[in-house]
């Protein structure tokens, strides 16, 4: 540890080195990579630029395929040092979510030439703050060419993000999108799936959004859907109407799962899900989840979340 001395005291810092971080961190890879080669988890650390850089100058992590450094303290610059690592080229899942990362860090990754991580196959960045033109950056990047799944939920992201998904060139690999408790209105709806971009799309988590039964509606009657197995709409305040119009569809016919809790609808809409001639592949149909019954789902700090049509 580092000594510390000011005036006539001494004592012993809790802060360790640089060189004491490199030595803890090369040995906490070796113990991980000697179970698990190709995967390490580093997530609730507290590691920010400094165990980047460290993490980007290992040779040990070569082999890495996947890594999870979420619930860190991860900023622009530890991002960079990241994303520009030449030794973790062969990266294909990658997991940021609960960090510091900003939308200016972001969209610096997203248009560098200096980026080595181009193999991604899965990217998290859950809970950043990121705003739309973050979003949008990545989801134009050519470094993000190889994306079968991307996650973004819990950020300030919205329609704009939606309608760049729905026009982008390099996100037709996507196969799972994830955008959770997000600010997507039906307006969002309809930009995503209007280029065609996300034809591959399976798996789509629009719950906590602001849809409304305009945005149900608007997504039950999309001619160019495509063959979305797993839907997640819960709290969208989406009312009869909005369940009426998934429970009719003729464009979700693919759809396995449904998860419609915690919405307006009552026993009309209900029934209208409940009792489909149109969704013949359902195999799970949710269409009442309390709060109560998943107590993550409340967030005092962020009401606008909780309730997609909070206004202060």
């Amino acid at each position: 540890m580092a000594i510390s001395r000011d005036g006539n005291s001494e004592y012993v810092s809790n802060q360790p080195t640089f060189e004491e971080k490199v030595a803890r961190l090369e040995e906490e890879i070796k113990k991980q990579l000697e179970q698990t080669p190709a995967q390490l988890e580093l997530k609730g650390r507290y590691f920010a630029a400094d165990e980047m850089t460290i993490l980007a100058q290992s040779e040990q992590v070569r082999s890495v395929r996947i890594l999870d450094l979420s619930d860190n303290q991860i900023d622009d610059a530890g991002l960079k040092a990241l994303f520009e690592a030449a030794t973790l080229e062969q990266l294909e899942e990658l997991s940021l979510s609960i960090n510091f990362i900003t939308t200016v860090g972001v969209q610096a990754v997203a248009q560098s030439d200096s980026v080595k991580i181009k193999n991604l196959k899965k990217l998290s960045m859950e809970d950043n703050g990121l705003e739309d033109a973050a979003a949008v950056a990545l989801v134009i990047s050519a470094n993000l060419s190889h994306l079968e799944s991307l996650s973004l939920g819990w950020n300030e992201i919205g329609n704009e993000t939606a309608k760049a998904l729905g026009q982008s060139a390099i996100m037709k690999k996507l196969r799972v999108l994830d955008l959770d408790r997000n600010y997507i209105s039906e307006e969002g709806v309809k930009g995503l799936f209007s280029g065609g971009a996300l034809s591959q799309l399976e798996e789509l988590n629009l719950s906590s959004n602001k849809l409304g039964d305009a945005g149900a509606v608007a997504l039950a009657q999309s001619e160019s859907l495509p063959p979305l197995k797993v839907l997640s709409l819960t709290n969208n305040t989406i009312g009869d109407e909005g369940a009426k119009a998934l429970g009719e569809s003729t464009q979700l016919t693919h759809l396995e799962k449904l998860y419609m809790g915690r919405n307006y609808f009552g026993d009309t809409g209900g029934d209208a899900l409940y009792n489909t001639k149109t969704l013949t592949n359902l195999k799970t149909l949710v269409l009442k989840d309390g709060v109560e019954t998943n107590p993550a789902f409340v967030n005092y700090s962020r009401p606008e979340l909780l309730r997609p049509d909070y206004e202060e």
